[in-house]
């Protein structure tokens, strides 16, 4: 009895450590600056497909909700690290604009985010002229 009370104590007090590192890592990242501008399409496409990207607005959501983990440096990795195929009507996994829009998948993606925290919301669900692409998409 005594041997199990020593065990489960070292698996608590191990997931206690693991999970304080987790969050001291989390709290380490430095997420960029508001404003950022994503339009890896830009040149790809005769449309403006870019989109101005605050993370301070995303502060409460775990980074890697969205983004990989980069496996040497245990950081968010930039999506356009992997998803290299720019073209606007890409398919697959490479495609830049799957990626972020894509819904029914494993990975959180932008518009399936956005669609289950704001359903019917257009400014923060719709294209055109939405909080997202406020100046369209042409």
């Amino acid at each position: 009895m005594k041997k199990i009370f020593i065990m489960s104590l070292l698996c608590v007090g191990f997931t206690a450590v693991l999970a304080f590192a987790q969050a001291e890592l989390e709290s380490a990242i430095e997420a960029p600056e508001d404003d950022l501008e994503i339009n890896y399409i830009e040149g790809n496409s005769k449309r403006n497909l870019g989109v101005v990207f605050n993370h301070s607005s995303h502060e409460d959501i775990d980074c890697f909700t969205c983004h990989h983990k980069n496996s040497v440096a245990d950081e968010p990795e930039s999506c356009s690290n992997c998803h290299t195929d720019m073209a606007p009507d890409a398919q697959g996994t490479k495609s830049y604009f799957r990626a972020m829009h894509v819904k029914g998948t494993e990975q959180t993606t932008c518009l399936s985010c956005h669609e289950e925290e704001f359903s019917g919301d257009k400014d923060l669900t719709g294209c055109a002229n939405s909080s997202c692409h406020p100046t369209g998409l042409y």
